[in-house]
């Protein structure tokens, strides 16, 4: 391979393919880092499918702009997202391609400011940012660029890329190495942050690229990493989720810089998809009807829906919708046995996927595929929240997002379902009986590591209550049983324990007696792959 000596839309298109190919290759060492020994990471596997997306939308646009490459790839990561750090990543690329809008080339001054504009875009895409996480490393790098354009003749103006990229991916390196520091679950674990280790082979990629060079990955091999800690992520409590589609008045366009200012000065959590003709806005704020009588100056909003996140879920008069049809269901499942019961429960299953999560394309269309004004979605794990988000921005429909973390969650939520009845409401009933489910994962432990103050060896059966791990055991019947009295099972709570791929349901049977002899007990075969039982708990 040639360096890349001036980085036009085609030299771009190389750079992206280059970060795609070096996540792919990476994927599956990214995936092993996991604050959890359990064999189901999948932070390099949806990073890799979401620059996938993008290079596949980069690749097919003719113009041979820098700008239009960009732009283009921005938009294939927003259908393409999956998981938590899919969607993050698709953010930071929307960020870059507003940081290098209407330039034919980049050179080290745009770059820098490229890449500080995809920071501050990831850190918008999380409504609770947490520092030792992704969000760290992409900013860190951003900085870092930055710092080596000023140092150059003219900022940068005009002169090659590499040394802005080579400083962004160095300390991009440190960055990730000090995640440790910054989370107790990661230091504890003995690992730093897999998003940010993503991060860093992205960067990898195009600098190999860049030079001309192969890429080199074995730094990657072996145990010794984590993925993304999931509560950078979590919802905000306070405050309304407003959200409206923005149209421009006739023979005018939506002013999308004012649009995006105006957003921002009103909340955070803020996400702005589409384009001049027609835009959809959400945003965390504690003034929705400011905001939108704002918005209306530049242009005439519709759709609009407003949820209280502290008290209760309200709903506004959709302005113009009309949309009166049955609520429909939506469930992300996993196994044959919870696709069959999500399914007799009234809802359309949607495959989870072992590794890589549906994208929120993915899931905005198969919501569409209802045909109900309004669909109630149950992402059931916690690396679907966010795409299952950012899915309300693409979907024609209006969805409704159940915060579900795990499979037994779902199923509660599911049990409430009346399509009769309307969505805000029907969604707050849910979502609180989600909350009374506790969830016991049990698997095999693929990794040695100490996690929550709980020493695991390879091998040995684990038992991790609500995303904590609780217990390690020479088998997994004792980590289920381990597991549930964790859980509290108790004489007068309700046990299901659902039997996975390998799982044994007599044995189950017996365990989850013996954990809780009072209590009422049903085992279902539920099929899921990686964990050999998944109970839940309720009281």
């Amino acid at each position: 391979m040639r360096p890349i000596e001036r980085v036009d839309g085609s030299g771009l298109r190389a750079l992206f393919e280059a970060a795609a190919a070096a996540l792919a290759a990476g994927a599956d060492a990214i995936d092993a880092i996991n604050v959890y020994p359990v064999p189901d990471g999948d932070t390099g596997s949806n990073m890799a499918a979401t620059m996938r997306e993008a290079v596949a939308q980069a690749r097919a646009g003719d113009s041979d702009d820098a700008a239009s490459v960009a732009a283009a790839a921005a938009r294939g990561a927003l259908y393409g997202a999956r998981g938590n750090s899919g969607v993050i990543l698709s953010q930071a690329l929307r960020g870059f391609a507003d940081g290098i809008a209407g330039a034919t080339d980049i050179d080290a001054a745009r770059l820098a400011g490229a890449l500080a504009h995809a920071a501050a875009a990831a850190y918008r895409a999380v409504s609770q940012p947490q520092e030792g996480t992704m969000l760290t490393v992409l900013r860190e790098a951003a900085a870092a660029a930055a710092a080596a354009a000023r140092e150059l003749p003219g900022g940068g103006a005009g002169l090659a890329c590499l040394p802005v990229l080579e400083r962004a991916l160095a300390a991009a390196t440190v960055a990730e190495a000090r995640t440790m520091e910054m989370l107790p679950s990661l230091r504890e674990a003995g690992v730093p942050d897999a998003g940010g280790e993503g991060v860093c082979v992205l960067l990898e990629g195009m600098l190999a690229r860049l030079r001309g060079e192969p890429l080199d990955l074995s730094h990657l091999a072996g145990d010794g990493h984590a993925r993304e800690f999931a509560a950078a992520h979590e919802e905000d409590a306070t405050g309304f989720c407003t959200e409206f589609v923005l149209e421009p008045e006739p023979g005018a366009e939506v002013d999308m810089a004012k649009l995006r200012a105006l957003a921002e000065s009103f909340g955070e959590s803020v996400v702005i998809v589409g384009d001049e003709q027609l835009a959809r806005v959400h945003v965390h704020t504690g003034q929705p009807e400011a905001l939108l009588e704002a918005a209306g100056r530049l242009g005439t909003p519709r759709r609009v829906k407003v949820d209280d996140m502290g008290v209760q879920r309200v709903r506004f008069e959709a302005i113009g919708s009309g949309a009166t049809a049955a609520v429909g269901l939506l469930a992300v499942s996993r196994g044959e046995g919870f696709d069959r019961l999500f399914e007799s429960l009234g809802a359309r299953a949607v495959d989870l996927g072992e590794r890589e999560k549906p994208a929120a394309g993915e899931i905005a269309r198969a919501a569409e595929e209802i045909g109900a004004a309004d669909v109630i979605v149950l992402p059931n794990h916690k690396n679907v929240l966010l795409a299952a988000e950012q899915a309300r921005q693409l979907a024609r429909c209006t969805l409704h997002v159940v915060p579900t973390a795990t499979l037994p969650q779902g199923v509660a939520a599911a049990l409430l379902f009346d399509p009769g009845q309307r969505g805000p409401e029907l969604a707050a009933r849910m979502a609180e009986a989600a909350r009374r489910v506790r969830t016991v994962e049990v698997t095999v432990a693929a990794a040695s590591r100490t996690v929550d103050g709980v020493a695991v060896k390879a091998g040995q059966g684990i038992a991790v209550v609500d995303g904590r791990l609780v217990a390690a055991r020479a088998t997994p019947e004792e980590a289920l049983a381990a597991g549930l009295r964790a859980a509290g099972a108790a004489e007068d709570t309700l046990v299901t324990v659902y039997v996975g791929t390998g799982g044994d349901a007599g044995a189950a049977r017996a365990a989850a007696g013996a954990a809780a002899p009072g209590a009422e007990l049903e085992v279902i075969e539920g099929g899921q792959p990686v964990y050999l039982y998944i109970a839940s708990v309720e009281a």
